[in-house]
């Protein structure tokens, strides 16, 4: 006399643990696929330099981040403070770093912090040194 026995539990377990594994690997992707990329972040950098040194400070203040506008006097006082500071030759970026949705970009002389937004990267700090163990030292905005 035979007896049919279910299937071992064994059995069934890697199909359940192999299939929440590939979904959670499908998310993960699809989640870093959203992710602004460092070339983006690198280029707005630039770009923010370029204004800023050319004295084109109306363009500058749009390309901050909320944050960074708000420290720097708002809309009305952007301009003034971005006429007096000087922030080092930009040059191609050293290094860009993005960790989510906001992203560092390395200069020879300065480090550029930036948060992604609905249309495109904007700057949350530019003529940033570093302070040892404290934060950044930023001229526009902060870290």
């Amino acid at each position: 006399m035979s007896e049919t026995l279910p299937a071992p539990r064994s059995r069934r377990a890697p199909r359940i643990k192999g299939t929440i594994g590939g979904v959670l690997v499908l998310t993960l992707l699809s989640l870093l696929g959203c992710a602004p990329e460092g070339k983006g972040a690198a280029a707005a950098a630039q770009k923010f330099h370029k204004e800023v040194s050319s004295g084109n400070t109306s363009e500058a203040c749009s390309m901050l981040g909320q944050e960074a506008l708000e420290k720097a006097g708002g809309e009305t006082e952007c301009e003034e403070q971005l006429e007096s500071v000087e922030l080092a030759g930009s040059g191609q970026p050293l290094r860009t770093e993005v960790f989510g949705r906001e992203a560092m970009v390395e200069f020879e002389d300065d480090v550029v912090f930036l948060v992604a937004s609905g249309s495109g990267w904007k700057i949350s700090g530019a003529g940033c040194t570093p302070q040892g163990e404290s934060p950044y030292k930023c001229e526009v905005g902060g870290k």
